[in-house]
């Protein structure tokens, strides 16, 4: 979790330590009133650049600045400054002609950044933390414990001000305490059902602490919870024990964990990936604006309804959203639901059934060609889907799915994907989806991705696969 973290930092800390040392020059060169022509100085601008960029680069304050006290941050920007000036100073007097800085300007320089940098860093931080908490990108926490070391699980894990994961539940292995708390979060589970609340609840991983399991029950559960997609960290004493899984020696808070996960992604595919998203999103609201103007009135002349459908899915890792597609079926199909569900061809928790008599006229030509979807785009844009993933589960059929089957919602669910263009209409057992989203998911990469939307593309122009 730490390594996926500090290489958001990465970027983030070079933006503003770039930001800063351009204004704090600006701000020297107006105080000090000093006659250099901007066009004389350019080289040396730009080499300034490349230094500070390289010290960011390679300092390890640009990854852990975030978990920083005021005393640690003052003296790491005070080194990482003093270092470049060092540098600067070099260059311009040796190599370059010292005609081009005083010392005061230098020394106003230093100090101006110094300090600007300071106080950049402490407002980001307090942005930066309060914003991540509350979005669906802090990663929550289910801790799995005992009564007698509860308090101190707990401890280690809040004492500390995280901005990148949140505790968010506890089971209590050895006592009924549900609807008690603990330091203000919430006892929802206990030693019968802690895998089924983590099951049909939006966590992002388990702690394991303090706890009695023996070697072979903790190795079981774990790999339970492996193979449901959810990050597991174990404290230290309690990891003597081999598990087919990515593991790593970490930091949670204050408490040393060994984390197991089936995947690991690389970051800058991964930043790719959102780039692509934004970008396609921004193409597929256009897109979808236009096929209101024409599809919108249709659906209002051919049924009674809404022309927009809005429904509860599920998201990565069990987090609710509403999904938005064109209405084609008819006002009141979710009660029909229900009736119609002996008919069911799938084998597992999807429904889905050939001449479904709640799909409209214009239904069936919309769903034909996938202008149902167009309005997902804006879902993309809000961050709830990709372009490319796991298609979202509706609530009822979550609620239905086997521990394996959770896998395929540990991800960002997507628009289209690899059932997508491997001919879902010919797929009717519902583990077979499930072998196909797992199969993405354990062997991503961003080429993958395109090959995808490539293919989608076609199954669209040419209609194959969709019913």
């Amino acid at each position: 979790m730490n390594n996926k973290i500090n290489n958001h930092l990465m970027p983030i800390t070079l933006i503003i330590d770039l930001f800063t040392l351009i204004v704090s020059y600006l701000l020297a060169d107006n105080f000090c009133f000093y006659n250099v022509k901007y066009s004389e100085i350019t080289e040396v601008a730009l080499v300034a650049l490349c230094v500070y960029t390289l010290i960011s680069v390679f300092s390890s304050y640009a990854y852990k600045w975030i978990n920083m006290s005021l005393k640690e941050e003052l003296y790491k920007i005070f080194e990482k400054n003093f270092c470049f000036c060092c540098i600067l100073l070099i260059y311009i007097f040796v190599i370059r002609d010292i005609k081009l800085c005083s010392n005061f300007h230098f020394v106003m320089f230093f100090v101006i950044n110094f300090v600007l940098t300071f106080v950049v860093h402490i407002v980001v931080k307090q942005i930066l933390v309060k914003s991540y908490i509350k979005s669906d990108y802090c990663e929550r926490v289910f801790l799995i414990t005992d009564s007698s070391g509860a308090n101190d699980a707990v401890r280690q894990l809040i004492r500390i001000k995280n901005w990148y994961f949140k505790l968010a539940g506890i089971a209590i292995i050895d006592k009924d305490m549900k609807g008690e708390q603990i330091n203000g979060i919430d006892i929802i589970s206990d030693g019968t059902d802690y895998i089924h609340t983590v099951l049909i609840n939006s966590f992002d991983s388990v702690v394991i602490s303090n706890t009695n399991f023996n070697n072979e029950h903790l190795q079981h559960i774990t790999e339970q919870f492996v193979a449901m997609g959810v990050v597991v960290h174990i404290s230290i004493p309690k990891y003597d024990y081999k598990i087919a899984a990515g593991r790593k020696l970490e930091n949670l808070g204050l408490m040393g964990v060994v984390t197991y996960k089936k995947y690991d992604y690389d970051f800058w595919q991964v930043v790719v990936k959102k780039f692509i998203d934004i970008i396609g999103g921004i193409v597929g609201v256009f897109l979808f604006g236009v096929a209101m103007i024409i599809v919108g009135p249709l659906i209002k002349l051919d049924s009674k309804g809404p022309i927009l459908f809005t429904q509860k899915r599920i998201g990565k890792n069990g987090r609710r959203f509403d999904i938005y597609k064109f209405r084609t079926m008819c006002n009141d199909a979710e009660a029909k639901k229900k009736e119609l569900m002996s008919q069911n061809e799938m084998q597992g928790s999807m429904f889905k059934m050939k001449d479904d008599p709640r799909i409209t006229r214009i239904g069936k030509f919309l769903r034909k060609t996938s202008i149902d979807e167009l309005p997902q785009f804006i879902n993309v844009l809000k961050g709830d889907m990709s372009l490319v993933g796991t298609r979202p589960p509706t609530e009822d059929e979550f609620f239905n799915y086997e521990p394996y089957q959770r896998r395929r919602v540990s991800i960002k669910p997507g628009i289209t994907g690899l059932w997508q263009v491997s001919g879902r209409s010919s797929i009717t057992d519902f583990d077979d989806i499930v072998k196909l989203d797992c199969a993405y998911i354990d062997n991503w990469t961003i080429l993958k991705d395109i090959k995808i939307l490539f293919k989608t593309v076609w199954v669209v122009l040419f209609g194959r696969g969709a019913e």
